[in-house]
């Protein structure tokens, strides 16, 4: 019977022993391997993400030049459409092809000074400001309306905002014009 208590006692030892190494096995190297493991794999995970998504950007590199083309197309489009201060003058002469080609006869284009509106813009945004311009012109109404539609719908953003017609005694088909019109430039 001691021998079995002794045998017990040594089994327990053993068990304690073998427990106790177990948890010095798994405190000092198993537990350090899992989390270095770990924080690998997340790595790991972030790193193949990354990979898939320029993947699919390479795929894609056609579209995205596509894209950057339109961009730039439209960049360009909105340029014209909006010109610069020494582009003004090539504007004046686009004023006076369209009134050629609508039958109206320009007496006079005078760009006129800045308002006190478009001053206080200049100080809001200083990308762009307002350009007024005086059209005084001679020409019937139907040739007029031409003319307004066709400035109206030019490729820059022109906007008509006063327009005075005067009939001529002399000639009842022609009519004296005075109209402002506004157009913006960028600074």
């Amino acid at each position: 019977m001691a021998d079995q208590k002794e045998k017990q006692k040594i089994y327990v030892l053993i068990v304690i022993f073998g427990i106790a190494g177990f948890a010095l096995y798994y405190n000092l190297l198993l537990k350090p391997l899992f989390s270095s493991f770990i924080a690998k794999n997340k790595e790991y995970r972030i790193v193949r993400d990354r990979v898939k998504s320029e993947e699919i950007m390479i795929a894609n590199e056609d579209a995205i030049k596509r894209q950057h083309e339109n961009f730039e197309k439209q960049g360009d489009n909105l340029e014209r459409r909006l010109p610069s201060q020494d582009q003004i003058s090539s504007l004046l002469e686009d004023f006076s092809n369209v009134a050629e080609s609508s039958g109206v006869k320009i007496l006079k284009i005078k760009p006129l000074e800045a308002s006190v509106a478009a001053s206080k813009q200049k100080v809001t945004n200083s990308a762009y400001s307002e350009f007024p311009i005086l059209i005084e012109a001679r020409a019937g109404y139907h040739q007029l309306g031409d003319f307004v539609n066709k400035i109206e719908n030019m490729d820059r953003f022109i906007k008509v905002t006063d327009m005075d017609v005067a009939g001529i005694d002399k000639d009842p088909r022609h009519h004296d014009i005075k109209m402002r019109i506004i157009t913006y430039v960028l600074q």
